[in-house]
């Protein structure tokens, strides 16, 4: 983490509210497009759009450090009711069934046999670890029952994303205009940094603009993702967040034309707000 600027006054720390008790639903899509230009010729194709029903969950048992601690005092930001907590917290993930919609005529069997791969998913349980900061401690999903190599491989990378919650904050008060990166590795010579900007802060919601830039060993520092989300530091889940993913590629030549291929992938994930966790109720019974 590195703050690059602290922004304009009033600047003040932000802070994740954890809520025991409550969870919060949402809907991530993705849709995808592949661009293809082959001597000045252009072609593009687009994929199927897949929706996945997600619940993010904090049970009364969820607080992993911190008990119900609040920071207050100058340039923090006070909890909004006094169960919430901004320790670290132990979010139950569950995903519901994935649906999947062709772009057209021509992409039904590709939908089909994409729906018939991610039915796997459906049903399945994971925890996602969040500190107040918004940083993603640790994530998992339950594998048992038997899961394709692929499909394991689509849940590692998703429960690793950087999109799964609100943002990293930096612990310095931040005003708007506030700019900092976020850094990690994902293996040898392989770095991701996210740059923030934070545009625009009101009470608990604010909205940011976020670029993803890819550096690898003796490659150029290239970006890969860039987009905008709304948060409410009352919910883990962004209010909502739009995501343009892009990687480019020369294979070569086709039929002695130069062949470049620009794949995109759209990512929105759009959250309602929190609902109170079903309680159960004991009834007496008569003697």
């Amino acid at each position: 983490m590195a703050l690059l600027d602290e922004g304009a006054e009033p600047r003040r720390a932000l802070a994740l509210a954890h809520r025991p008790g409550w969870a919060q639903r949402a809907r991530l899509s993705l849709a995808s497009e592949v661009e293809t230009v082959s001597g000045g010729e252009l072609r593009t194709e687009y994929g199927p759009e897949v929706v996945v029903p997600l619940r993010l969950a904090l049970p009364a048992s969820g607080l992993v450090e911190g008990g119900v601690r609040f920071r207050r005092g100058p340039g923090r930001l006070a909890p909004p009711d006094p169960w919430a907590s901004e320790g670290v917290a132990r979010y139950r993930l569950r995903v519901g069934r994935p649906e999947v919609r062709a772009a057209d005529e021509d992409g039904v069997e590709d939908a089909l046999r994409l729906a018939e791969a991610l039915r796997g998913l459906s049903g399945r349980e994971g925890e996602v670890v969040l500190a107040s900061t918004g940083a993603l401690v640790e994530a998992r999903m339950d594998l048992r029952g038997g899961t394709s190599p692929k499909l394991a491989a689509l849940l590692g990378e998703g429960m690793s994303s950087d999109w799964l919650a609100t943002p990293q904050f930096p612990d310095e008060p931040v005003g708007p205009g506030a700019r900092w990166t976020v850094a990690r590795a994902h293996g040898p010579g392989v770095l991701s940094v996210i740059t923030y900007e934070l545009v625009e802060l009101r009470g608990p919601h604010g909205r940011l603009r976020f670029q993803l830039h890819s550096r690898q060993a003796g490659g150029a520092r290239e970006p890969v993702a860039e987009g905008e989300l709304r948060f409410d530091l009352r919910r883990p889940l962004p209010e909502r967040m739009e995501a343009l993913f892009t990687s480019r590629a020369t294979p070569g030549l086709r039929e002695g034309r130069r062949l470049e291929v620009v794949r995109r992938t759209r990512v929105t994930l759009e959250a309602g707000g929190l609902q109170p966790l079903a309680q159960r109720v004991r009834v007496a019974v008569p003697p």
